[in-house]
Order: C-alpha cells, then sequence, then structure tokens
C-alpha cells in the first residue's frame, strides 16, 4: 500500500514514475478533466465522492460582473449533475469523511443518478438509483436521499454520526 497524494496531475504521475501495478481514481473526475488514461480500466461497481472532479467558480452575491464573465465557461450539464450530487450529500449530512457515493449523467435528455451510503467498516450498504427528464430533475439528489434514509440508511446514517466527533463550536 502506498501513500497517492496530491493533485490529479502529481497522482497520475507519481502511477508512471513508480512500479505499482495501478492506483484507483475516480473516473467521473478524470473525464470531466479530460484526463483518464487509455490503459484505464472501468470498476463500473464503484460510484465516486459527489462531485468529484468538478471545477467550481465563486463570486461574491453582488458581483454582477464576475458573474456574468464566468458565465461564459459554465457547462450547464455539469452544473446540474454537480447540483444533484451536492444536494445528495449534503441531504445526507454528509461531509469529506463520510462513505458516501454519487453520480448525476445526462445522456439522451434524462438524469441518471446513482447513490450509495455505506457504513464506515463498508459492511452495510444503501443504494439509489434514479431517472427522470432533466427538466424534473432539479431536486432529484434531496428526493434520492430522502428515499434512501427511509429505506435502512438512516441507521447508517446515525451509526456514523456517532462515531464522529462533533466539530467544535466557535
Amino acid at each position: 500500500m502506498h501513500n497517492l497524494r496530491g493533485n490529479v496531475n502529481t497522482r497520475l504521475r507519481k502511477l508512471a514514475e513508480e512500479n505499482w501495478n495501478g492506483a484507483i481514481f475516480a473516473q467521473a473526475g478524470l473525464e470531466r478533466i479530460h484526463l483518464r488514461p487509455g490503459n484505464s480500466i472501468l470498476l463500473d461497481w464503484m460510484l465516486p465522492a459527489p462531485a468529484q472532479g468538478a471545477i467550481l467558480v465563486a463570486c461574491r452575491e453582488e458581483d454582477e460582473t464576475t458573474y456574468t464573465a464566468c458565465q461564459s465557461f459554465n457547462d450547464p450539464e455539469t452544473a446540474l449533475c454537480t447540483k444533484i450530487e451536492r444536494d445528495f450529500l449534503r441531504t445526507l449530512l454528509g461531509g469529506c469523511s463520510t462513505p458516501i457515493s454519487a453520480l448525476a449523467e445526462i445522456e439522451d435528455g434524462d438524469v441518471y443518478f446513482s447513490g450509495q451510503l455505506l457504513s464506515l467498516d463498508g459492511r452495510q450498504k444503501v443504494e439509489i438509483e434514479k431517472i427522470l427528464p432533466v427538466e424534473k430533475a432539479g431536486s432529484i439528489g434531496k428526493t434520492a436521499a430522502g428515499e434512501l434514509l427511509e429505506n435502512g440508511g438512516k441507521e447508517i446514517a446515525d451509526s456514523i454520526r456517532a462515531m464522529i466527533p462533533p466539530v467544535p463550536a466557535e
């Protein structure tokens, strides 16, 4: 087992330079930034972290000039997919250490969403899949998370919260 840290380019360089058999990267992240190697193997049973590989530019709410300038490189499909994935994560009250995965993709006018919540030891898993037309999919992340919680996810989420210490108030 090796420590593979750094941004995607650094990790791909380390993989090429070291004598390793392979490394696991999020397909969604590599594809969103057009860096998926040609010899990669698809692990289609594994979902990425929500919004993996998406790039975000933020500006102050009242800064119309910056907001307008950013629209030229905004991709509405990616924005919708990352919103859905982040809504799923947020509704499950997840953070960067919570075993939650999600992937929203648009194909032929429909949003295909898959999400999972696992126990910290990986022994319990609940998952959900939904398909909706793009124009009706804005709240699919919240809806999917709610359904997942009702169908076994609440017990897993509660057990995770019980094991993770609360963040101290400032």
